[in-house]
């Protein structure tokens, strides 16, 4: 302040000498204050002596309330008491049979008294607080005072729905507890009204026997309607067994701060032959294994009663403690006052004795160092020295204010002479600074990498290579590096700032979140790399990163065009061994992009089986190109559950268009049409029928069947893709066994069916058949065993894929289903959620499988023919998926003449179940495990 500032020294002597008076008066203030503050935190209440008081009325509602639970939860449970209707159920009871009337009207005699009792304590409490003013209360303890008279407002209510019949014992316990924990909490939070060591341990004391009293008597009510009804209610049971050990845990504390006469008490409350038999009756429900619990409610009432009062007592020591405490840290307040107040008189005293002295001393010492130091204040004159006027403390500080000035005079000199270096200096690193901006701008501007430096919170800084600013432009100063780079693809913007945002939050390894952002980018045509250097401050804290973004879109070209050739040849090999599989191949592929390319069907389930079907196809003619889009299309649909858009679409049209125009040559040489496939066991199947001279019509039907394909074709090429997956996954190739069983079947009914069984045969070769070393520590050999069957039966139309790997885990099947949502319960449950569409136990997903897709699209193939699905495992044996099929009149033609002229087989029991009912899976038969 000014005014001080221009004070004289002896003026702020004499003001620092008034220092301990004025402490000493602070000091007397403060223990006065202190006073009155302990004083008036308890005003709310009238006085600290209220404090007691105020307890010992809240502990009467609550015992009240306590009781009324108790005959609450006995009404209750004599209510819910079965009828005892046959004279053997009445000599089995160890008790007389009950006049359940006359139980009902004694008991709510009682209940009606218990409500009064209550209503009457309620009533009191009421009236102590409405004589108080309360708006001086702690928040706490305002708080839950008003909660208690809330709940005690809803006591009404839920007294007319026990009277209707109307609640469970959960209800009874659950409203009365919400009472009794919120005036247990207003008695906590007494302690708020005072600091006191001793009061506080009273009060928590109090509380201690309050909760230790509440679990009792909650466990009073319990076993009251338990033992009224015979029963335990459900959960009941494990209601009492927590309420038990919480009674334990509260037995310790109220031990811990109890006073010798409250445990005095207690000892004696726990010699009462009501607390043993109360103890022995709760230990005879709990151990009991009769469906009915023959136990007298009565005799338990009592003895528990006795010991619910005997707490109550204990109660009543403690309230009388916190009485005591209470009245002795009144007279120790005053006490205090008291000695305060003669202290501060003292020091008064003795601190302006002490004033005079240091005044005159000090003043002469600190006047000749003022002149001394305004003297070299107004002539910069550091020759200058101070008298010495003393050989104490100011004394030295004499010869130090000199020693200064000394100091001073030669360190002038001496800056002098750097005053004159430092400007040429400057100008030396100014240059080369320059020199090396220069040099750094020439570098990022012929770079052929975007470079940029991005903050912690995501902006870029304003330095960035040419080749930035070429791609994307020049950033706005607050503009987050995922909206600059990738504004035009909301997904890749989304992972960019997700993955920035948990790379900020510092909880996993930076390298690992670095990682996971997204690595490429197509933009306007362009295919970009993405990199993140990660820059750490000097604590090795994340605070920014180096943005390092390639063009690779020619290199990607060069792999694009790398791989077409490499498909191209692949196909090729493969034509030459199966040019009818080629061309069925592309007409079944078209037909699907077709669909997809339609947009004729809005269900996402629907475009997924679709697209997963692709994949497969194209993943099993090696066709990379096409199953890469159609893999990513599949992602997209089960990450964001929606329809792909127009452009991945028209991609996937594309990619397949072109890889149809590569191969168009090979296509031209085929004519699936007017080409039949007979083997030479069907040719001389033929001859014989005609030199046996069969029914005409009957050959011809023989000869019609070669349009049909042969299922050993199918099998043939399951075969190569379980060959292919093999290579794939690591696995060493499967031993294939096929029996075609000479069964020819329409082409084009069962073109979508054969496309589905190749997603079966993805399944058996990723999940089913297990890794070479897993064999061999089974027992089995390194090479799994693929079965490949089909046969034809008077009825229908028999398909198996089975394999000897790991079987089905359903214990892994139930846990994931029930972790969906779906039903778990049976066999059925689990083996509909198996072939639920996007269902999978698979850990990851990978270009083979993974999606829970494949089994669901053979299903849906398997109900469009009218056929069901049944399934076989065994764990550690091998499972079986067997599809059967209705041989429609129209299909009579489609077995091998190695089998068209056999009789059907006879006293065989047909395998169509009967009409569904309750959960079965249409469409799905479980097979024996």
């Amino acid at each position: 302040m000014p005014t001080l500032r221009s004070a004289s020294i002896r003026l702020k002597l004499w003001s620092l000498a008034g220092v301990p008076v004025a402490g000493a008066l602070l000091l007397a203030a403060m223990i006065v204050g202190d006073a009155r503050q302990q004083a008036a935190r308890a005003a709310g209440i009238g006085s600290i002596e209220d404090l007691a008081q105020l307890s010992s009325i809240m502990a009467k509602p609550l015992h009240a309330l306590q009781k009324e639970r108790a005959w609450t939860a006995l009404v209750e449970g004599l209510e819910a008491r079965p009828p005892e209707t046959t004279d053997v159920e009445v000599e089995r009871r160890a008790t007389p049979p009950l006049n359940r009337a006359a139980e009902l009207l004694r008991a709510g005699g009682h209940l009606r008294d218990a409500r009064a009792a209550t209503d009457e304590s309620l009533a009191d409490l009421d009236a102590f607080l409405a004589a108080r003013d309360l708006s001086g209360l702690p928040r706490r303890l305002a708080r839950d005072l008003a909660e208690a008279r809330a709940k005690v407002g809803e006591l009404g209510a839920f007294r007319s729905e026990a009277d209707a019949k109307t609640v469970s014992l959960d209800g009874v316990l659950r409203v009365f507890g919400g009472i009794d924990v919120s005036l247990i909490r207003a008695n906590a939070g007494l302690s708020e009204l005072s600091d006191e060591g001793e009061l506080l341990r009273r009060i928590q004391s109090i509380v201690a026997v309050h909760e230790f009293a509440e679990r009792a008597s909650r466990q009073h009510a319990l076993l009251a309607h338990a033992f009224a009804s015979t029963q335990f209610e459900p959960g009941a049971f494990k209601t009492l067994v927590t309420l038990m050990t919480e009674e334990q845990l509260y037995h310790e504390e109220f031990i811990a701060n109890a006073s010798e006469p409250a445990r005095a008490l207690y000892d004696a409350a726990r010699s009462d032959p009501r607390v043993r038999r109360a103890d022995e009756l709760r230990a005879a429900a709990i151990t009991s294994t009769d469906d009915a619990l023959a136990i007298d409610h009565d005799v338990w009432f009592e003895a528990q009663q006795g010991r619910v009062d005997g707490l109550a007592a204990i109660e009543e020591e403690a309230i009388s403690g916190m009485r005591r405490a209470a009245a002795a840290r009144v007279a120790d307040t005053r006490r205090t006052v008291r000695d305060g107040i003669a202290v501060s008189a003292f020091v008064l005293l003795v601190s302006v004795a002490l004033a005079l002295v240091l005044v005159r001393g000090i003043s002469r010492s600190l006047e000749v160092l003022g002149e001394a130091a305004a003297h070299v204040r107004r002539t910069r004159d550091y020759t200058t020295r101070a008298r010495k006027t003393a050989d104490d403390e100011f004394g030295a500080l004499t010869d130090a204010f000199n020693e200064m000035l000394a100091g001073i005079q030669a360190r002038d000199e001496v800056l002098e002479g750097h005053r004159q270096n430092l400007e040429a200096t400057v100008a030396e690193r100014t240059s080369e600074l320059e020199k090396r901006n220069r040099e750094m701008r020439l570098v990022l501007d012929n770079v052929d990498q975007a470079l940029v430096t991005i903050h912690r919170d995501g902006t870029m800084e304003p330095v960035h290579s040419a080749a930035f600013e070429r791609l994307f432009g020049v950033p706005a100063g607050d503009e987050h590096f995922a909206d600059r780079i990738a504004g035009h693809d909301p997904r890749a913007r989304a992972f960019l700032r997700m993955g920035w945002e948990a790379a900020c939050d510092d909880f996993l390894p930076l390298e690992v979140v670095l990682d996971q952002l997204p690595k490429t980018l197509h933009r306007e045509g362009r295919y970009l790399a993405l990199g993140f250097k990660p820059i750490l401050s000097g604590e090795g804290q994340f605070s920014g990163a180096l943005m390092v973004i390639t063009d690779v879109t020619s290199t990607i070209a060069s792999v694009r065009e790398a791989e077409q050739q490499h498909e191209y040849i692949q196909v090729f090999e493969r034509a030459v061994k199966d040019r009818l599989g080629l061309v069925g191949f592309v007409n079944d592929t078209t037909k699907l992009v077709d669909a997809v390319s339609a947009r004729s069907s809005g269900e996402v389930d629907e475009v997924m089986r679709l697209v997963h079907t692709i994949k497969g196809n194209a993943g099993l003619w090696d066709v990379t190109s096409v199953a890469r889009v159609a893999h990513e299309i599949e992602s997209f649909v089960v990450e964001e559950r929606a329809l792909p858009s127009d452009e991945q679409i028209d991609a996937l049209r594309d990619v397949w268009l072109a890889f149809v125009g590569r191969v168009s040559v090979l296509l031209a040489s085929t004519a699936q049409s007017s080409r039949a496939d007979v083997g030479h066991e069907e040719v001389d199947a033929l001859l014989a029928m005609v030199r046996q001279r069969r029914d005409p019509a009957e050959i011809e039907r023989a000869i019609a069947a070669f349009r049909d394909e042969r299922t050993e074709v199918r099998f043939s090429r399951m075969k190569d893709q379980a060959e292919t997956l093999a290579r794939k996954l690591g696995k060493p190739k499967p031993d294939v066994r096929i029996d075609a069983g000479g069964v020819r079947l329409p082409a084009s009914r069962f073109a979508g069916m054969w496309q589905a069984l190749g997603h079966v045969v993805r399944n058996v070769m990723d999940h089913g058949i297990e890794r070479p070393e897993a064999r061999e520590a089974a027992g089995k050999p390194s090479r799994g065993k693929l079965t490949l069957s089909s046969r034809m039966t008077a009825d229908e139309i028999v398909i198996e894929i089975g394999d000897d790997g790991a079987g089905i885990d359903w214990e892994r099947v139930r846990e994931k289903a029930v972790a969906v949502g779906l039903p778990g319960a049976t066999r059925r449950d689990l083996e509909a959620a198996l072939f639920s569409p996007g269902f999978s136990t698979a850990e990851q997903v990978t270009d083979v499988s993974g999606r829970g897709v494949g089994l669901g699209v053979a299903l849906h193939e398997c109900r469009r023919l009218a056929g069901r699905v049944e399934l076989d495992t065994e764990r550690g044996r091998g499972t079986t998926f067997r599809f059967r099929f209705p041989r429609e009149p129209s299909d009579a033609a489609g077995v091998s003449l190695t089998t068209a002229s056999l009789p059907p087989p006879s006293g065989r029991a047909s395998l169509v179940p009967p009409p569904s009912r309750g959960g079965s899976s249409p469409g799905m038969a479980s097979g024996s495990a």
